[in-house]
């Protein structure tokens, strides 16, 4: 069913008083009132850069799964500061995906992660899967876990399952590629490499390091060293 158009000026009356409070509740209750999140999309493509830019800020903190193929598609928008915001979005709403008995031991995971308590993170994110096995992000943290006891082979798994989930999940396809560096298979490596920049263009990071493993597959002697996805 196609989506009637949203008036831009209204949505900026209702919407950027809220932001600039910080009223995230208030927020998603005057969002849901009055818009659906096709609606939201349709001004995310169409609206004036402003106006996409309030739109962005608004998906980053209310949201859902619906919203992601229109953000992805901003990625490769001409105007970085607009694909920067649709990244932070898409990062927000893959964070609270979860169902609300899965949050909380996701909560538990990421600061056990960000404490460097690598198993009890792993603990968290496992209990987390187990409440809601199609939370992404929980398989994606529980990847970089792994990665960083260097258990490689485990983390490559965790990738795969958050990409199965979420096919447009740019940072799980470039887990999956510094895997498979780490384990010495580089065309492999270069082929994940690719298709998160062909997501997310603007991973410079990630540019630099798929031009190293083009580099190393013409000339063995080189080498590599993987690195953010951000």
């Amino acid at each position: 069913m196609k989506c009637s158009p949203v008036d831009s000026e209204n949505f900026m009356h209702v919407v950027l008083p809220l932001l600039e409070q910080g009223e995230a509740h208030a927020l998603a209750e005057a969002v849901k009132l009055r818009w659906t999140s096709g609606q939201l999309c349709q001004l995310l493509h169409y609206g004036s850069l402003d106006v996409r830019k309030v739109v962005c800020l608004t998906l980053g903190l209310v949201g859902c799964r619906k919203c992601t193929d229109c953000l992805a598609h901003v990625l490769r928008d001409e105007d970085t500061q607009l694909s920067q915001m649709a990244e932070h979005a898409l990062w927000s709403i893959w964070f609270r995906s979860g169902n609300a008995k899965a949050l909380p031991f996701f909560k538990r995971g990421l600061n056990a992660l960000n404490q460097n308590d690598l198993p009890q993170s792993l603990d968290h994110f496992h209990r987390a899967i187990q409440v809601d096995p199609n939370f992404a992000e929980a398989l994606n943290q529980c990847a970089i876990a792994h990665y960083l006891l260097e258990e490689y082979a485990k983390a490559l798994e965790d990738c795969l399952s958050a990409v199965e989930l979420v096919p447009i999940h740019f940072g799980a396809l470039a887990g999956m590629g510094h895997c498979y560096a780490q384990m010495e298979d580089l065309p492999s490596a270069a082929r994940c490499y690719q298709r998160a920049l062909q997501i997310n263009p603007r991973m410079d990071g990630i540019a630099q390091v798929l031009v190293k493993i083009e580099t190393r597959l013409k000339k063995p002697s080189d080498t590599i060293a993987p690195q953010s996805s951000s």
